[in-house]
Parts: C-alpha cells; sequence; structure tokens
C-alpha cells in the first residue's frame, strides 16, 4: 500500500520520508523544508520496511528517546522513559530490573558476537545439508506416493478386471443350466406353430383316410409321416411341460450365506490398509525355558524340551486406542513334527502355561502346514496353505481403537482375523515357543 503525505494540502501526493520524532509520512516538498528545520531527526526512507530499521529510539509509544540503556533481566535495550521510577502510561517499564549503560555491556556483547558468529557459520552449514536432505526426501516421500497410488490403481484394476470376468460366467453358466434344464426360446417359438400344424395335419389326415388310393401310396405316406412327426412334437411339449412342473420349486443358490458374503466384504474392506498408526517399540522381558540376547531383542528356547512351556512376553503394554504395529523374525526355524511350532500374538501379562495361553491369547500359529488364529478352543485358518521357513517374518497389526487383529507373512497381509479384542484389558506382546532351540526376533 503506498504511503501519502501527512499534510493535509500533500494528502494526494506520494511520501518519500518518515520523521520519528514528528510521526509523520512527508512529500519531497515537505522534506525540504522538515530539513532545514529539524536536521537532527531521525529521518528514513519509505522504500524501506521501517519495522526493520533499526533507529536508535525507543518504538514503546511516546518515548521517541535514545536507547542508551540495558536491561539485563529482559536482555533489551530501553532508553530513559523506560527507566523511569514513576509507572504510569508505559512508563517505568524496566524500573525494578537490573540496568547499565550500552557502554558497560559492549566488550560482554562483543565476545559473544564471536561466539554466536562461529555458531551461526556451523548451523549455516547443516542448515543448508538440512535442507537439501529434506528437498531429497520430500522428492522420494512424492516418487513414492505417486508409485503407491499407480500400484494401487494396477491392482484394483485387476481385481475388477478378474470380477466382471467371473460375473460374466456366472450369468453365462445360469444360462447353459436353464437352458439345458428347460425350454430355450428357439423350441419355444417352434411350439408357438404347433396349433396350425395339428390343424392342418387333422384335416390333411381326414382328406386322406377318405381319398385313400393305392396308386399314390408314395405321396399318402410320406403325408402319414408327417402327422407322425407333428404328434412326435406334442408328446415333446408335453414332456417338457411335465418336467417344468416337476422343478418349478428349484432352489438355485449362488452357494454364499449372509455370513460368507459379510466375511468376503470384511477381507475387502480391509485389503491394502494404509497403515495409520505406529511402530510398536518393545523387547522381550526375562523368563523361563529361553534365553536372551541383542539386548533382550532375540529370544532362544534352550530348555524344556519340547512342548509348550515357553511363554515370552513384551515388556511394554499395547496403547490403547491407537493402531500398533510389530514384526517377530523365526530364525534357526526347524520343523520337528507335523504340527504347530510356534504362536505370536497378543495376551495378558500373568499368560504362562498351555491352557491359560489358549484361553486367554489371540495368537497366530506359525506351523507345517496352516497358518491360523488360535483363540480358545477356536483355531480360524486363513485359507491360504503355507510352510514357512526360516527367516520369514511375521507381522502383527493390533487395532485396539475398533478391535481389531490382523496377521501378515513376508510383507502380505492376510486381513482381519474378526474376532474383537478386549477393549479396557492390559495386553502385551506374546510368543509361544514349542520346539527346542527354536528362535524368534523382534524386528
Amino acid at each position: 500500500m503506498e504511503n501519502k503525505c501527512s499534510l493535509k494540502k500533500h494528502e494526494q501526493i506520494d511520501a518519500i520520508i518518515y520523521c520519528q520524532e514528528c510521526n509523520k509520512n512527508m512529500c519531497n516538498k515537505c522534506q525540504n523544508l522538515h530539513s532545514e528545520l529539524f536536521d537532527s531527526h531521525h529521518v528514513y526512507n519509505l522504500n524501506k520496511n521501517l519495522k526493520e530499521i533499526f533507529t536508535g529510539l525507543c518504538k514503546e509509544k511516546n518515548h521517541n528517546k535514545e536507547l542508551n540503556y540495558f536491561c539485563k533481566n529482559h536482555n533489551v535495550l530501553c532508553c530513559a522513559v523506560c527507566l523511569c521510577k514513576i509507572e504510569d502510561k508505559g512508563n517505568g517499564l524496566h524500573k525494578n530490573c537490573e540496568a547499565c549503560l550500552i557502554n558497560d555491556i559492549q566488550e560482554e556483547k562483543r565476545k559473544k558476537l564471536k561466539e554466536n558468529i562461529k555458531l551461526l557459520e556451523k548451523l549455516s552449514i547443516d542448515l543448508n545439508k538440512t535442507i537439501n536432505e529434506l528437498k531429497h526426501f520430500m522428492e522420494y516421500i512424492n516418487e513414492n506416493k505417486e508409485k503407491l497410488k499407480i500400484n494401487i490403481q494396477e491392482v484394483f484394476t485387476k481385481i475388477r478386471n478378474e470380477l466382471n470376468k467371473r460375473e460374466d460366467e456366472l450369468l453365462s453358466e445360469i444360462d447353459n443350466h436353464f437352458n439345458k434344464l428347460f425350454l430355450d426360446d428357439n423350441f419355444m417359438k417352434q411350439t408357438e406353430k404347433l396349433p396350425k400344424k395339428i390343424k392342418d395335419s387333422l384335416e390333411k389326415g381326414k382328406t386322406i383316410e377318405k381319398e385313400w388310393n393305392i396308386n399314390n401310396l408314395p405321396s399318402l405316406i410320406n403325408d402319414c409321416l408327417n402327422i407322425e412327426n407333428n404328434i412326435r412334437d406334442i408328446n415333446i411339449l408335453d414332456e417338457n411341460i411335465k418336467k417344468i412342473k416337476e422343478n418349478q420349486h428349484i432352489n438355485m443358490d449362488f452357494g454364499l450365506n449372509d455370513e460368507e458374503i459379510k466375511n468376503i466384504l470384511s477381507v475387502i474392506k480391509s485389503f491394502g490398509d494404509i497403515f495409520d498408526g505406529e511402530d510398536f517399540k518393545f523387547k522381550f522381558k526375562e523368563g523361563s525355558n529361553y534365553t536372551l540376547n541383542n539386548n533382550g531383542l532375540i529370544a532362544t528356547k534352550t530348555n524344556g524340551g519340547d512342548g509348550w512351556n515357553c511363554t515370552i512376553l513384551g515388556n511394554r503394554k499395547i496403547p490403547k486406542n491407537k493402531i500398533s504395529k510389530w514384526k517377530i523374525r523365526i530364525n534357526n526355524f526347524q520343523l520337528k513334527q507335523n504340527g504347530w511350532n510356534i504362536l505370536i500374538g497378543i495376551g495378558p501379562n500373568n499368560v504362562k502355561n498351555e491352557l491359560c495361553f489358549y484361553n486367554y491369547c489371540w495368537t497366530f500359529i506359525c506351523g507345517n502346514s496352516q497358518l491360523s488364529l488360535k483363540s480358545g478352543n477356536h483355531s480360524k485358518y486363513t485359507g491360504e496353505y503355507k510352510k514357512l521357513n526360516k527367516g520369514d517374518i511375521i507381522e502383527v497389526i493390533v487395532d485396539r481403537k475398533e478391535g481389531n487383529l490382523s496377521f501378515g507373512v513376508n510383507g502380505k497381509n492376510y486381513g482381519l482375523t474378526n474376532v474383537k479384542i478386549p477393549e479396557n484389558e492390559e495386553l502385551y506382546p506374546v510368543v509361544l515357543i514349542n520346539d527346542q532351540n527354536q528362535t524368534v526376533e523382534i524386528v
């Protein structure tokens, strides 16, 4: 916004200077007179930002005094009015502070200045480096964001294509099934012609019977065959009508009940979730039948032999009202029996034995043949049979906002387990190892 001269008769003329003592904007005409009358006033060009200009005068309202003093309490320059013993209408703002002349602190400030110059030099180098790193990081983030969007679009395009293909296949199967089971449109068109054909055949038959002549035998026999064919068509129609009546209450089922459809929709909703929680950091607590190393990140069953007698707990409670995620790698994974070997999941702090573990924990079973959820007497299989290998990584995602639990293997998420996690119960990461010398590691 342009500044105009403060003199009323010059109010249409652009101002070029500002006088701090007069607190006025002045045009070139006023400037000449002002410089002759008040040559000691502090005048500034209006092409600069006045807020950034150090005038040497106090900027407190109505002070306009030289900044000849320094307040040690507030680390600011101040004027004589600021130090006035009478506090009134902006006066005496620093009357109770420890103050000194600015000459008295110049050596202290020069020493501090040298220190700050060195610090600024270092900060300048580090800051440029940090800004460049931030730029590269943001470029990387944006690049990965676009890649993720493209990947999602490609995946869902494939899914939609497969769904459309399966829909077409099912519709075609229904048409083929009903065409075989019932009459098709072509047969119905032929059937609609039968009444006329029967009427014509009847009249023709009566005529043949009256005019039977052995001398015209081939023609008469041919007419008789046509009548027999028409009667055969009537019999076929009767058979089809009978079949229709028998199957009129046929129950064609799509093959999915409401619960199965609900499960499919649940998987679709959970598919490819963009994780908005936090990586849960914890370590294993000390306990029996196993040893810890790598500062509590690795646990190996060293006692108790094969059997469910090695329960390992995390040392931190899983946060409530949040989504938490962690990963556990199964090392030294040697299948000794055709069954379950390691259970990974969540449970209370006091879980110890097999019975307690099954009744009060929610776990993902890492076994020889099947991957499944185990809770109490209930096992829910993932639907995909897989033999795990040494180094496979199990991911646990606990949504305590919604009470949901899901697992993944090597980056592939198996969707929600369809069990509800208690809202207020204190829960911890938990692992149960069956086979001797098996090892688990927090990633």
